[in-house]
């Protein structure tokens, strides 16, 4: 007398059975007939064909793999282009301070210079026209400074913007991802269940025999 309660089988005394592998053996070693059986039936016995519901969870467990497979190329390809763009910014960034330097000891030379030029008047009104481009450059300088400055910031917003967007399409990525895995381990496991069952059916049906 053997009952199923609480996912443990229970004997007619409702104490649980530790193993059923275990309690089979105990319940059959005083069967000497069971091996010869089991050989000459062997052949015999056809090996149990898949049932639709083991086939579906298979179809079903695929299915999931590819979905996997499509969300981590879809992070790597993400994750390569924010690196991309990284490496843009980075060399955007150091062109921009190479330029600000060679702006700043153009500037402090031709300081260096207009001081030079303050010593002698004759050479002050020489030099003036020289001196006069020399701010007209200065002040176009500072014009594409600042415009250099504004794209900056705009490039360092837009980063900052693509950077999120592409934080939260990760997120979402690993959020499905996360799901398939769960759901991937969950049909899985009713597979090894249904299989399970179905190889203990078999072995009772070759006691039985």
């Amino acid at each position: 007398m053997v009952r199923k309660k609480d996912k443990e089988l229970r004997g007619s005394n409702n104490g649980p059975i530790s193993g059923y592998r275990k309690w089979l053996r105990a319940h059959v070693q005083g069967l000497d007939w069971l091996p010869s059986l089991r050989t000459a039936k062997r052949e015999e016995v056809e090996a149990p064909k898949e049932d639709e519901e083991v086939q579906a969870l298979r179809t079903e467990l695929e299915q999931v793999q590819t979905v996997k497979e499509r969300f981590k190329s879809a992070v790597l390809k993400i994750r390569k282009e924010n690196a991309e763009l990284r490496d843009i910014n980075t060399a955007t960034t150091k062109d921009l301070e190479q330029e600000t330097k060679r702006a700043r000891r153009e500037e402090h030379d031709r300081n260096k210079f207009q001081g030079a030029l303050w010593g002698s008047n004759s050479e002050l009104k020489l030099r003036r026209e020289e001196r006069d481009q020399s701010r007209v450059d200065s002040l176009i300088l500072k014009d594409e400074l600042k415009v250099c400055s504004r794209s900056k910031r705009n490039l360092s917003q837009r980063l900052w913007e693509t950077e999120t967007n592409m934080l939260t399409i990760i997120s979402k990525y690993q959020e499905e991802l996360n799901l398939a895995t769960a759901h991937k381990y969950r049909v899985a496991d009713e597979y090894a269940q249904v299989y399970a069952e179905k190889e203990a059916r078999g072995r009772v049906i070759d006691s039985l025999h």
